[in-house]
């Protein structure tokens, strides 16, 4: 099977600031937990080069 070399460039903020509100330091972490794992699973990016590794023939023989 043929290997592939791919590049992907992601579209990341540097910084970003939540506004939260909750009833405890707890509830807080928990909430900023869940944003940043929203912005990871809805993290931006595109494919910018897809190539075909080259082997060799010798590799193969």
């Amino acid at each position: 099977m043929p290997e592939y070399e791919v590049k992907v460039k992601f579209h990341i903020f540097p910084y970003r600031k939540f506004k939260i509100s909750a009833n405890n330091e707890e509830e807080a972490r928990e909430i900023a937990n869940d944003q940043a794992q929203h912005v990871i699973d809805t993290l931006d990016f595109s494919v910018t080069n897809i190539k075909a590794k080259r082997y060799l023939m010798d590799k193969f023989l």
